[in-house]
C-alpha cells in the first residue's frame, strides 16, 4: 500500500466516522461548547489577562470536554461507559499531552525568569516536538486503555498503527487548524461581538471535538486490525 493510498484510506474511514457520530455524542459536544462559550464571555468580560481565578476556572471546563470526548468515542465504538473508564482514559489523555504541557510550562517559567540561553530554547523545542509526536502517534491509546482491565503501553498503540503514523500527523494537523478559523475573543469590542465570537468559538470547539474523536476511534479500530486483543474489555 502507497503512502498516498494508505493516507486516502485513513483520511475517508475518518470522514465516514465524523458524518456518523451518534446523536447522544452530539448532545455530549453541544454542552461542552455551552459550557466553553460562558467561560469565553467571562474572561473577556474579566479582561484580557489572565487571573489564577481563570486558570482554575479553565481547568474545571476541561472536565466536561473530556467527559464528551469520553462519552462519544464509547459511543462510536460500542463500548458502555463508566466511571472508571472515564478515570482511565482522562489519565491516558493527560500523559499523553504532558511533553506539551511540559514545554509550555517551561517556556513560562523561562520568560518570569527572563532565561533565554540556548539551552532553554532547545528544551522547549524538543519538548514540543516529542509532545506532537505523542499526540499524533498515540491517539488510539485512552480508548484501548479505558476499555481494557489490563496496563496499555503506548508501544503497543504505535506497532498497531504501522503504516498509518505519518497519516496520523497529517489528519491531527488539520484538526488543530480548525479552530484558527475563528478570530481571538480579544478582537471583541462589545459585548454583541464578545457573544458572537464566543458562540462561533463554541460551535468550532465542538466540531474540533468530533473530528478529535473520529480521528481516536480510526485510529483505534486501524490498530484493532493488527492487534485483536485492544478491543477486548
Amino acid at each position: 500500500m502507497t503512502g498516498g493510498s494508505t493516507f486516502q484510506d485513513f483520511f475517508t474511514q475518518t470522514m465516514g466516522e465524523f458524518g456518523t457520530v451518534p446523536k447522544r455524542g452530539l448532545i455530549y459536544v453541544t454542552i461542552a461548547g455551552a459550557l466553553s462559550a460562558i467561560t469565553d464571555l467571562f474572561h473577556w468580560g474579566s479582561g484580557a489577562k489572565f487571573s489564577n481565578f481563570d486558570y482554575a476556572l479553565l481547568g474545571v471546563v476541561i472536565l466536561p470536554w473530556l467527559a464528551a470526548v469520553y462519552a462519544t468515542t464509547m459511543t462510536m465504538v460500542e463500548k458502555p461507559s463508566s466511571m472508571v473508564g472515564f478515570i482511565k482514559f482522562t489519565a491516558v489523555t493527560i500523559l499523553t499531552f504532558v511533553p506539551i504541557l511540559s514545554s509550555l510550562a517551561v517556556l513560562i517559567y523561562a520568560a518570569r525568569a527572563g532565561l533565554h540561553d540556548g539551552l532553554t530554547v532547545l528544551t522547549v523545542l524538543a519538548l514540543l516536538l516529542i509532545g506532537l509526536l505523542f499526540v499524533a502517534f498515540l491517539p488510539a491509546w485512552p480508548i484501548a486503555q479505558a476499555i481494557s482491565s489490563r496496563l496499555v503501553s503506548p508501544m503497543r498503540i504505535v506497532k498497531a498503527t504501522k503504516g498509518y503514523r505519518w497519516s496520523l500527523i497529517l489528519v491531527l494537523f488539520a484538526a488543530s487548524s480548525v479552530n484558527k478559523l475563528v478570530p481571538s475573543m480579544s478582537s471583541a469590542t462589545n459585548i454583541g461581538e464578545a457573544i458572537a465570537l464566543a458562540l462561533c468559538g463554541a460551535v468550532v470547539g465542538a466540531a474540533t471535538l468530533v473530528l478529535t474523536a473520529s480521528i481516536a476511534v480510526t485510529a483505534w479500530k486501524f490498530a484493532v486490525r493488527r492487534d485483536a486483543s485492544l478491543a477486548q474489555v
